[in-house]
């Protein structure tokens, strides 16, 4: 019996000393791939320390996993090793608040031992080890088992393990006895210190930064530069996306940061060509940068066709970014960035294809270069191709409206197409080309069917107008004839709006064509006192006058209508007051 007690104590004593911090018996292959585990260091905006915590490096290109946290706020990190030696972190490549891990990637000048990554999941009774940093010839470790297995997202595992966390310890490896790494360390967040709990460092290394996660907190919250998406496609989306929340100087160094991360990639020059034209004047420190900004744009447009299949898409890109710069800044004489430029580069694109697309270009240089046949011409192009649109009929549209001798029936034709291709039902977004439509209507005196199209708008605003569109509707009413709906349109104008002086003075007008003379004096007099130097409302009530047989009254209305040079008052006076 006392033989049994005393292995028994052995055992005991055997077990703690394995358990300690400091175990005699680490096995011979911790030696090695202690040099795996590094100490993360983060820095805030102001270069002041946040905090420091364990890492490890699971590939030898210095790809490495730790614990979220002390990234948020982060501007700057660094990563020492066992032998001393401090690398920065280049970039974020994945993270997960939720589950407070990161992936991130350390600039390091040579292979790096690494943490090999163990197929999952564990079972219930592994033995396991956790290795936190440490240096010299001293192996800090402590062994126990896995307790328990729990799903974390397929195919990975959270574990519990059999010791607690001590202090310096986060983040830390767990490892299998074969040296491969199946955790990383978290604390009990039950705050009972019994045990541990590991995420599966199979799901951190996973973690990667996808394009809808350009705008994600978890990503924003850190200052330190993202890793790209390793799909080129999404990655070019990223870039993109990134244009709307930096400032110029900074998307410049992602812009070159992405070429650098895919330097065959068209995307990366054809961005960097438009922003070095678009923003010449915000990345240039005196104005006589930006003409170099302008040539490195088209040094750039070049290097782009070094990388693409297509010469036509290179010359249509160099057409659409001259072009852009040329509307936008007609102070510049160099000859590369004009629109006859724009248009010899779209031109060359023709020649490799012709496509709508680049016909569509054609036709809004030749528009701003006020060659209106020729811009009709290429619109119409584009709208006898599978590229038609509402937009594209509508410009068409204004083109017609710009050459000589067009008939507006053809413009209405064009803006019918426009609205015809919103589609039914008919959207919203239709509501401006039927106001464009009721202008044109109203031109040709077709007032009925421009009232056809207010009642249109007012269903497809679900009658959400406003006091101009009363007065509008109005007038065609007027010409059409119905002088009592145009009457209800006016007051309901003036009902919305009672501080313009027009709207009383198409009041006034209702009423003389409907011979209630008093009561249009009643109006004028209203818009008078909105607008005392009215010139043609003094006109308009010479005239109630004349019709109310007021001679006196009528002449000196006319007489101050002339004082406010209103063109028809001479007419009148000589008609009524000689």
């Amino acid at each position: 019996m006392k033989k049994m007690m005393k292995k028994i104590i052995l055992l005991f004593f055997a077990c703690n000393l394995c358990l300690s911090g400091f175990s005699q018996n680490a096995p011979k292959w911790m030696e090695k791939i202690k040099k795996a585990v590094i100490i993360i260091t983060t820095y805030d905006k102001e270069d002041r320390k946040i905090n420091s915590t364990n890492g490890f490096f699971v590939n030898e290109n210095g790809e490495a996993l730790s614990g979220y946290g002390i990234f948020s706020g982060a501007y700057r990190a660094t990563v020492t090793d066992n032998d001393g030696n401090t690398y920065p972190i280049a970039s974020i490549i994945g993270a997960d608040d939720l589950y407070d891990v990161i992936k991130f990637k350390v600039n390091v000048p040579k292979k790096v031992v690494f943490l090999p990554l163990a197929s999952e999941p564990m079972t219930s009774g592994v033995p396991a080890y956790i290795l936190p940093y440490s240096t010299g010839k001293t192996t800090k470790f402590k062994q126990g088992t896995i307790s328990e297995v729990s799903k974390l997202k397929d195919p990975y595992s959270y574990y519990k393990i059999s010791f607690p966390l001590e202090d310096g310890f986060e983040n830390a490896p767990l490892l299998l006895s074969s040296g491969q790494v199946f955790g990383l360390a978290q604390d009990d967040a039950s705050g009972k210190k019994e045990s541990s709990y590991a995420v599966s460092a199979g799901y951190v290394n996973s973690l990667q930064q996808s394009t809808a996660d350009v705008f994600n907190s978890v990503y924003t919250k850190i200052g330190i530069r993202k890793a790209w998406p390793g799909d080129i496609e999404q990655a070019s989306i990223s870039l993109f996306l990134a244009a709307n929340s930096q400032d110029a100087k900074t998307y410049l160094e992602t812009i070159n940061d992405f070429i650098a991360t895919f330097p065959n990639a068209e995307d990366g020059y054809l961005s960097r060509a438009s922003h070095y034209a678009n923003n010449r004047k915000a990345l240039s420190s005196v104005p006589a940068d930006e003409a170099n900004y302008l040539n490195m744009a088209l040094a750039d447009i070049h290097n782009a066709s070094k990388f693409s299949k297509n010469k036509g898409d290179v010359y249509y890109n160099q057409a659409k970014l001259i072009y852009n710069v040329a509307i936008n800044d007609t102070t510049i004489t160099d000859n590369n960035w004009t629109l006859g430029a724009a248009l010899a580069s779209i031109v060359k694109a023709i020649d490799e294809e012709d496509l709508p697309v680049y016909r569509q270009l054609e036709g809004d240089i030749y528009f701003y270069m006020r060659e209106f046949s020729q811009a009709y011409a290429s619109y119409m192009k584009v709208n006898n191709s599978n590229l038609a649109s509402p937009s594209s009929y509508y410009i068409t549209a204004k083109t017609l409206e710009n050459i000589s001798g067009a008939q507006i029936s053809d413009i209405i034709q064009m803006i019918d197409s426009a609205i015809s291709k919103m589609g039914d039902p008919m959207p919203a977004e239709a509501a401006p080309y039927i106001l464009e439509r009721i202008e044109y209507k109203n031109r040709l005196s077709l007032f009925k069917e421009a009232l056809a199209d207010f009642d249109l708008y007012y269903t497809l605003m679900n009658g959400q107008v406003n006091d101009s569109y009363y007065y509008y509707r109005e007038q065609a009413k007027f010409r059409s004839g119905d002088m009592e709906g145009a009457l209800a349109d006016i007051q309901e104008a003036i009902k919305r709006n009672g501080q313009s002086p027009d709207y009383f003075a198409e009041e006034a007008a209702v009423y003389v064509r409907q011979q209630k003379y008093n009561d249009a004096l009643a109006s004028v007099q209203k818009a008078l006192e909105l607008a005392p130097d009215f010139g043609a409302c003094y006109r308009l009530q010479g005239i109630c006058y004349v019709r109310l047989n007021k001679k006196t009254e009528a002449c000196e209305s006319f007489n101050k209508s002339k004082e406010l040079n209103d063109p028809l008052a001479d007419r009148l006076i000589k008609e009524h007051c000689k």
